[in-house]
């Protein structure tokens, strides 16, 4: 009989993952941008989602402030849910207002010459996309001959080529050719909100309102130091907040929050505003719904896939180390599954698995404070194809290497330049042998043979080493450094 241990990492994963009652990884995803399509399913309901939410008939802005990784996005995602499957459904029109690209654009990415026209622009655009992605086509019936005509000038004037096509599709109608700047912000808006509160399945049932709900201003070209001043003209035009019919919903970082505050008054009595904090037991909570989701119910609690030994205090330990973060939390569980498979063929977790999975993960969260991302590094070198002069720059698309500044050449080989760029993409996070293996080597001929990988993976490090080592004082460790001899991971400078 071949053992387990015999097989790949993955292969490994997936049939411990299996004996314990599991139909897919509990924790192979941990953002919530990845999971949209079955949040709903695992999400913990938290007070502040109702605060966030409103009362539709009555909508009202808001503001939610979170650490990264506390749960904003995923919020965004839950209040989308409930006005497009939930409890608001056909009451209240989600708006996804997170992409700023031609707002930035038109300001020549410079933040001060952004204006509330600038983000009414944005938001009216994503408006009549939600229309003809959300809204049934035979609502639109309740719209008299004006009305369509001002709905076609709106798309004609700030919707997108494709939702321009749709709505004409939807309603046909020659649309107003109207002096939109001799509208002032409010009017433009509240004209619009007013056709929005128009559509329905009869006069009597339509939709309450509109939500916009604005999120990732801190991913913008311009960086999350100009977040806040890019929300500066919107949020400080009280009286666009404050449109019939409209409700903004901010999800913000806690650092953009804070600076929004010092440039604008977020006045609580007449603006929604508050922040997510984790408790225990809410961690818990998180655990939980995700375990007995993934499991269909075969599994409630983490200590059920722990030894009687471990079990006792294998939450708490983790609850301290995620420091009330569930990201962090989710991510711990990951590698302690993980280093748990890659040690040992038994199906319980044991207290060896989470004392080393603790001590590793605190190493690659110092490593993570140290190294800044290597995603904008490698943006860089694939826009302007301009090195740094210090450090190691890749370039996936044309395989070219930099080290310093200076070109290798002749250029690595295909497997040592695969086994880079595996490293270079998951830095400064820890990369076991067996991932490295299945990464350059797909569906080797050794599979079964996992000595030979290793041999062959130990001798493609040291001539990529011997690669990189440019000058004469290079160390040949000086990039690829070995963790504790379970995998190897990247120092970029």
């Amino acid at each position: 009989m071949v053992s387990s241990k015999t097989l790949g990492f993955s292969h490994r994963l997936w049939r411990w993952l299996e004996r314990l009652g599991f139909e897919d990884d509990p924790f192979a995803l941990y953002e919530a941008e990845h999971e949209r399509d079955y949040l709903s399913y695992f999400f913990v309901d938290r007070p502040y989602l109702y605060d966030v939410l409103g009362v539709p008939a009555h909508p009202q802005t808001a503001f939610l402030m979170a650490g990264r990784g506390e749960g904003k996005t995923a919020t965004r995602h839950m209040v989308a849910y409930e006005c497009t499957h939930g409890r608001f459904r056909r009451q209240v029109l989600p708006v996804h207002y997170y992409d700023f690209g031609l707002l930035i654009e038109a300001a020549q990415g410079d933040v001060s010459k952004i204006t509330v026209r600038h983000h009414l622009r944005g938001v009216i655009r994503a408006v009549i996309k939600a229309l003809v992605d959300e809204v049934p086509a035979i609502y639109f019936d309740h719209l008299d001959e004006m009305e369509r005509r001002l709905l076609a000038g709106y798309a004609q004037t700030f919707g997108d080529p494709v939702a321009q096509l749709k709505l004409s599709q939807i309603i046909v109608a020659q649309p107003f050719q109207l002096d939109w700047d001799a509208l002032s912000p409010l009017e433009t808006l509240s004209t619009l909100s007013g056709l929005v509160v128009k559509l329905g399945q009869t006069p009597q049932n339509t939709y309450k309102s509109l939500y916009v709900l604005v999120d990732c201003v801190d991913e913008t070209s311009l960086g999350p130091q100009a977040a806040a001043a890019l929300l500066q003209p919107l949020v400080g035009e009280r009286t666009v907040l404050e449109t019939p019919h409209v409700a903004f919903k901010f999800f913000l970082p806690a650092e953009v929050g804070e600076a929004l505050r010092q440039i604008v008054d977020l006045r609580p009595d007449r603006l929604r505003v508050c922040s997510i904090t984790w408790d225990r037991e809410a961690l818990k909570d998180v655990m939980q719904q995700r375990l007995a989701y993934y499991s269909r119910d075969a599994v409630r609690r983490l200590e059920d896939m722990c030894t009687s030994a471990a079990k006792a205090r294998v939450m708490d330990r983790l609850l301290d180390a995620s420091a009330g973060s569930p990201r962090t939390l989710l991510r711990l569980c990951q590698a302690l599954i993980h280093h748990h498979v890659r040690r040992t063929d038994d199906t319980l977790i044991d207290s060896v698995d989470v004392t080393e999975t603790l001590i590793d993960f605190q190493q690659q969260l110092k490593v993570e404070q140290q190294i800044p991302p290597v995603e904008s590094a490698l943006a860089t070198a694939t826009i302007a194809e301009i090195p740094p002069d210090k450090g190691l720059h890749i370039s996936p698309g044309s395989g070219h290497v930099w080290v310093d500044g200076q070109q290798l050449t002749p250029p690595l080989s295909p497997q040592e330049f695969k086994l880079l760029e595996t490293l270079y993409r998951h830095a400064p996070h820890i990369v076991t042998q067996n991932e490295l293996i299945e990464s350059v080597w797909p569906q080797s001929s050794w599979g079964k043979d996992e000595s030979f990988g290793e041999q062959n993976l130990r001798k493609l490090i040291s001539r990529l080493r011997q690669r990189l080592a440019i000058n004469s004082d290079d160390s040949e460790t000086r990039f690829v450094k070995n963790a504790r001899g379970r995998g190897y991971w990247l120092k970029n400078l």
